[in-house]
């Protein structure tokens, strides 16, 4: 609960949020009485057992948007920066004003340790970039530090988003359905590839707005408690494959306003480096 509890400690309106989250836990958890009672906090609690990951649980919680103007999108294990909210607002804001019809503001936040925060915080914001093909998939991102930050006044243009603080207009839940058969790897670029379809345009923050706790020793992770991992992963990069050479699902729309293309020649390398055995 520490990420929520920085989270309306941080905030600049905290009774003008509402937060949903989906709790994966065991039968035996209980949520301290300040959240279980509070009334801008929904908790969807799933059995742990019955949990299929991380974008299976951001598009219950998707589901859940009534018509804010707001939607910000981010992981547990989270600690948030002074003013968080009214300086992500101001961030959409600008960028509307200077023209951008659709931006989201994204990225990875820092890292910090649990064991000793605050202390050993960075206050460098940083910018996304490949890491690594899986499959032939480009599927792995990293952030490195920002040059020259402290000069900068606005968001940056951004190639990749991160669905572990993506920060846009509600319509966002509605346009770009996060794919729940997405099982890990492959989720960022197949959500990020759909809403610049849609006409969606990334930015990074100039400023850190949050840090992110990235050492998952420090916490259970679903693979860890599901022993078919392996066989969701790879029918889940099956999937991948599929979106990034222009396969359409269901209810999981690629988007028409822009092309496949297009956004390689933005991000400046192919989605798929070999086409499917």
């Amino acid at each position: 609960m520490h990420t929520l509890d920085s989270l309306f400690a941080q905030a600049a309106a905290p009774g003008r949020i509402r937060v949903r989250v989906c709790w994966q836990c065991a039968p035996r958890d209980r949520l301290p009485r300040r959240y279980a009672d509070a009334a801008n906090v929904e908790i969807d609690r799933v059995d742990y057992r019955d949990s299929r990951g991380a974008n299976w649980a951001r598009r219950r919680v998707q589901k859940a948007w009534r018509g804010e103007p707001y939607s910000l999108i981010c992981d547990s294990h989270l600690r948030f920066a002074r003013h968080w909210d009214r300086r992500l607002v101001g961030m959409l804001q600008g960028l509307r004003a200077a023209g951008v019809e659709r931006p989201i503001v994204t990225g990875y936040p820092p890292d910090f340790d649990p064991r000793t925060y605050p202390a050993g915080r960075s206050q460098a914001p940083l910018k996304m970039y490949k890491e690594a093909y899986v499959d032939g998939l480009l599927a792995h991102f990293a952030g490195f530090e920002l040059p020259l930050w402290t000069w900068l006044k606005a968001p940056i243009p951004a190639q990749f988003l991160a669905l572990g603080f993506l920060f846009s207009e509600g319509r966002f839940n509605l346009d770009v359905p996060i794919d729940p058969r997405i099982y890990f790897f492959g989720d960022e670029i197949t959500t990020g590839l759909r809403a610049y379809c849609h006409g969606y345009d990334f930015y990074h923050p100039h400023r850190v707005l949050a840090w992110h706790a990235y050492d998952r020793t420090t916490r259970g992770t679903h693979w860890s408690d599901h022993g078919d991992w392996r066989a969701r992963d790879r029918g889940s990069l099956a999937r991948v494959r599929r979106i990034l050479c222009g396969q359409e699902y269901r209810g999981y729309p690629l988007g028409r306003r822009r092309s496949i293309a297009s956004y390689e020649r933005w991000i400046g390398m192919p989605l798929v480096l070999e086409p499917a055995p």
